[in-house]
């Protein structure tokens, strides 16, 4: 298994890379942070570039991740209701799921990630 990973950190620059990854990926993982509306709408701005390049979208498992669930309390701009109206919209398949901003820090490199 081969495991691709495109991170945009909010920038969208790199268009012919980001077309390639869309091309070419049999699932997406599209992963925001709850405390940044501007990371919520990157999101939104990369799932309509697979819509509009991939005609098999529908059938491709796609999963929205909302990161930093854990500072929700204090930091929260996007609100559960705010996403999963626009996920429900969207497209009723797409999955949703928060994850406290402790699941990433023991990734230490790619490689790590992918054994």
């Amino acid at each position: 298994m081969q495991v691709d990973i495109l991170d945009t950190s909010g920038d969208m620059q790199f268009p012919a890379m980001r077309r390639l990854s869309i091309a070419t990926a049999h699932a997406f993982m599209l992963v925001y942070a709850i405390t940044s509306g501007q990371s919520f709408q990157c999101v939104k701005q990369c799932f309509e570039e697979i819509r509009e390049q991939r005609a098999d979208f529908q059938d491709i498992p796609i999963v929205i991740a909302g990161n930093k669930s854990d500072l929700a309390k204090t930091h929260q701009e996007v609100k559960l209701e705010e996403v999963t109206d626009w996920v429900y919209c969207e497209l009723p398949r797409l999955r949703y799921v928060h994850i406290p901003i402790n699941v990433f820090r023991p990734l230490k490199s790619y490689e790590t990630f992918v054994k």
